[in-house]
């Protein structure tokens, strides 16, 4: 029998699958305690993690610990330094949440575009008349900038030609050589990419390289009046940059589903202004996400069982 433990809400849809497999042993723990995370730890084989960051301790006493499959895609949760030294691969759902973070990131840009939040607030408080002087803008003609390729990224620039925007694409990982889609072009610049921009979008990792990039030398070369999406990881975008940069309307607008502390403090400045457009870490919670993250998690556990885990999964293989 395999060990199995799950944490945090898992769709019933991936449990079924696991507890379909009589070779598996499962533990889930929907709320878990820390108690309880250290209790199950040491016996545990496969684990599949949502966000959570787990301590050091944990995976230390983890000593028969072979996979960590993630639920979804992000993994600035992982300590992969460690998780190699001790033989641990490491998964994602590679596909489950694309779409989702994709439509989002597009939400978010529109909302900014449209100056959404200021609208209903002004209806709200029986100013109709705000329509006037609103200062939406269309995404069509508009200059997009999409900061990284990968699939969401590639997702979202596509949506953005569908609208008619002038789509743009910074990412230091493409090959030179790589041919872009129709409609989109590339820069190798990003000072250059921002201030030529409208609309910059995110969505790279956040590693040590990326921790802070939008700092406040970048800021300031953002276009007044442009507008930044980020539906990437907090941290990416300096925050305490970024509210002079607001100050100085570059960029104007803040629409972004992440920040460096979550939740935030009740201080945090950005949670004061109208000029932020912020949601609650959501973009891969949909339902259907929700599902495909559970179920491509514990396929993919079952696949390391079974020796044909698809190449395009794995983040760490520490062969």
């Amino acid at each position: 029998m395999t060990a199995v433990l799950a944490l945090d809400p898992f769709h019933e849809d991936g449990l079924a699958l696991l507890r379909a497999r009589p070779d598996i042993d499962l533990t889930y723990l929907p709320a878990p305690t820390e108690e309880e995370i250290a209790r199950h730890m040491p016996q545990t084989e496969i684990l599949l993690l949502r966000g959570r960051t787990l301590p050091v301790e944990r995976f230390r006493e983890a000593e028969r610990l072979r996979l960590v499959s993630r639920h979804g895609v992000g993994c600035d949760n992982l300590d992969f330094d460690l998780l190699r030294a001790r033989g641990v691969t490491v998964v994602v759902s590679a596909d489950a949440n694309l779409v989702s973070v994709a439509e989002h990131a597009f939400m978010l840009m529109l909302a900014a575009c449209k100056n959404a939040m200021t609208g209903d607030r002004a209806v709200r408080g029986h100013d109709w008349m705000v329509r006037d002087h609103l200062g939406a803008r269309d995404v069509a003609g508009s200059r997009v900038l999409v900061v990284g390729f990968g699939r969401i990224g590639q997702a979202f620039a596509r949506r953005a030609v569908a609208f008619e925007a002038h789509v743009t694409v910074h990412d230091p990982f493409l090959p030179p050589d790589a041919p872009m889609p129709e409609g989109i072009t590339r820069t190798d610049d990003l000072g250059e990419g921002v201030a030529g921009a409208d609309i910059v979008s995110i969505h790279i990792p956040r590693t040590d390289t990326t921790a802070n990039l939008f700092d406040a030398a970048l800021l300031a070369r953002f276009a007044e009046g442009s507008i930044l999406v980020n539906t990437a990881r907090g941290g990416i975008v300096d925050e305490r940059a970024l509210v002079a940069a607001l100050d100085a309307r570059r960029p104007a607008l803040y629409a972004t589903d992440v920040l460096a502390s979550e939740p935030p403090g009740r201080d945090d400045p950005l949670l004061e202004r109208k000029d932020v457009i912020l949601t609650p870490h959501s973009a891969a919670t949909t339902r259907q996400a929700m599902i495909r993250m559970a179920t491509g998690s514990a396929q993919n556990a079952l696949d390391f069982l079974d020796g044909h885990l698809a190449s395009r999964m794995i983040v760490l293989d520490p062969r």
